[in-house]
């Protein structure tokens, strides 16, 4: 048995759904890979056990070019899942330039990906940094914030059962590899068997989330990520357009989001294929 730490920044459908797919349909027990989740949220990278693998692609990339060996070797997702509303009474997101947003902590990649939305709106809404979802929304929801922008830990139809507008989806602009699977490039170079062990398990999870027999996918919604059964098909389509039934993504895409990423954080690009190494993936064709 392979013992591993998986480790997350938020614990929501975007970073998760594979994992969850995996420990429930006995996906992990039978490549014979034993999972402790580990947030990494305020864990320096030298604290880190060495047996780590991340699901945070997005953070691994901006570590990535701060100057660590980093390798992302499966993308879940590439089309980032977060989405700005307004409270009621907000009917665009152009009307949210006198008001307040709560937003992410202002170094969380999710705080970038609004400030270049509003950037692209031209507007400059005061930003109110908030620790997660739960404030943000509770923020919105009780008119003490215009807008916000929330991740998968409520679904858009969750959102909007509280009366609350959508505004824009950040994926439906943004491409970047956001979530899945990276590892420190030492991981990947010392044992290239368990990170083609764990790439085939999600790529066995991802097949799971565009099976046509949803059991699993919507059990894993409601049991581990307690979404409202009255929102499981909503969910369902929501995670189908936003989730890579591939496992990668194309160049053009990931040198997109290299250089969009370097210039957010004012740093020099780099080259995909020095971070993003697909080899494992295995075709179904």
């Amino acid at each position: 048995m392979s013992n591993i730490h998986l480790g997350f920044k938020a614990y929501d459908v975007h970073e998760l759904l594979c994992h969850g797919i995996a420990e429930t349909g006995g996906f992990y027990a039978s490549a014979g890979i034993s999972v402790k989740l580990l947030d990494t949220t305020f864990l320096p990278d030298d604290a880190l056990p060495d047996n780590t693998f991340h699901v945070a692609c997005g953070a691994a990339l901006a570590s990535f070019l701060s100057g660590r060996k980093r390798k992302v070797v499966f993308v879940a997702c590439d089309r980032p899942m977060f989405w700005v509303y307004g409270r009621p009474g907000i009917d665009s997101i152009r009307q949210l330039a006198k008001g307040r947003v709560a937003t992410f902590p202002e170094t969380a990649p999710p705080a970038r990906f609004l400030q270049s939305r509003l950037k692209q709106e031209g507007i400059a809404p005061g930003l109110l940094p908030c620790r997660d979802d739960v404030a943000r929304l509770a923020m919105l929801a009780s008119g003490s914030a215009d807008g916000a922008i929330l991740s998968s830990l409520y679904m858009p139809a969750e959102v909007q059962r509280r009366g609350c507008k959508l505004l824009v989806s950040i994926g439906d602009s943004l491409r970047l590899p956001s979530t899945g699977l990276a590892v420190s490039q030492d991981l990947f170079d010392e044992q290239p068997g368990l990170v083609a062990d764990m790439v085939n398990v999600y790529q066995q999870a991802m097949k799971c989330v565009f099976d046509d027999d949803q059991r699993l996918l919507r059990k894993v919604l409601v049991d581990t990520f307690s979404i409202h059964e009255t929102c499981l098909d909503s969910a369902v389509a929501v995670i189908r357009d936003c989730y890579n039934p591939f496992g990668y993504s194309y160049d053009d895409l990931l040198k997109s989001a290299v250089d969009k990423m370097a210039a957010g954080m004012g740093l020099a690009t780099r080259q995909p294929g020095e971070l993003y190494d697909f080899k494992y993936i295995k075709s179904h064709n």
